[in-house]
């Protein structure tokens, strides 16, 4: 008998442990993110052509870009991976018949810079060989500070990786409105990780201008409308765009709770002051 209830106890554990398992499974990630294929700037994408994207870029710095350029290209690299999974791997610059450019396990970027927009291309080449051309905005590196540079360059790296503006998302009125009155361009398709987490007013990938054409709405009391664009301003992924960037790239990585956003949950030195709107809310809601 007391060699049943042995056997019956271990059948017991081992039913339990595989539905643990099954319920709780674990986050994996292979490092790539496959989103819809679209430049940078543009708000609808090719609904037939995905692009695929790896966290890991080989990098090419097309021979024109200035010192400086390259400098602050090179610092928005850093920036990107202290926080993120994702790595730019500079190479020295190769002739387009160098056999380093054509190895097909090897994807690679070029940068170049455009005075027009920011934008990309993907290409397949001969013998299964891809190569993306990058075109970064000259308006980017032309910021009023060098923080503000890193920024701009950072927005278009990130949206090259597959993140779409913030100002973007469907959900983005019910904490943020345009006040100028100008009809809102169309949602474009975002990748699910994104919208998976909370709007960020701060994101990386909200422009500098937004702060004098945008409001936050009661629905996001934890934040001010000066910390809108505040990601772009200095030049530095925030948490949620960092979170958002793992989830696309390299899940098993996040840890985070999605109900505790930049829009709910304030910052120490804001405390008081939210507080107060959450108070004149409730008063409001009572009438």
């Amino acid at each position: 008998d007391s060699q049943m209830l042995l056997r019956l106890l271990a059948a017991a554990l081992l039913l339990s442990s595989l539905h643990a398992k099954i319920c709780r499974p674990k986050a994996s990630g292979t490092k790539l993110a496959t989103f819809v294929n679209n430049d940078v700037n543009s708000i609808m994408g090719d609904p037939e052509r995905n692009t695929v994207r790896h966290a890991n870029q080989l990098v090419y710095f097309w021979p024109s870009l200035s010192e400086f350029e390259q400098e602050v290209l090179r610092d928005s690299f850093t920036q990107i991976s202290r926080r993120s999974c994702i790595k730019f791997e500079e190479q020295p610059w190769q002739p387009w018949y160098h056999a380093d450019r054509w190895e097909p396990d090897r994807p690679y970027v070029i940068i170049r810079k455009s005075r027009q927009y920011a934008a990309y291309t993907d290409n397949k080449l001969e013998g299964g060989v891809s190569r993306t051309i990058l075109y970064v905005s000259q308006n980017a590196f032309e910021q009023n500070s060098y923080n503000q540079s890193r920024g701009a360059v950072m927005d278009q790296l990130v949206r090259y990786m597959g993140m779409r503006k913030e100002l973007l998302r469907p959900d983005a009125e019910s904490y943020i409105l345009e006040q100028t009155g100008r009809v809102a361009p169309t949602t474009p398709r975002f990748h699910p990780a994104q919208l998976s987490w909370p709007f960020d007013p701060e994101s990386i990938t909200v422009p500098l201008s937004a702060r004098k054409t945008h409001a936050l709405t009661d629905y996001c009391p934890a934040r001010n409308d000066a910390d809108i664009g505040a990601g772009q301003r200095v030049g530095l992924l925030t948490r949620w765009d960092a979170i958002k960037l793992n989830s696309m790239y390299c899940p098993q990585l996040v840890e985070a709770d999605p109900r505790r956003g930049p829009c709910v949950v304030p910052r120490k030195k804001d405390l008081k002051s939210f507080k107060k709107k959450l108070n004149a809310y409730k008063e409001l809601k009572r009438h």
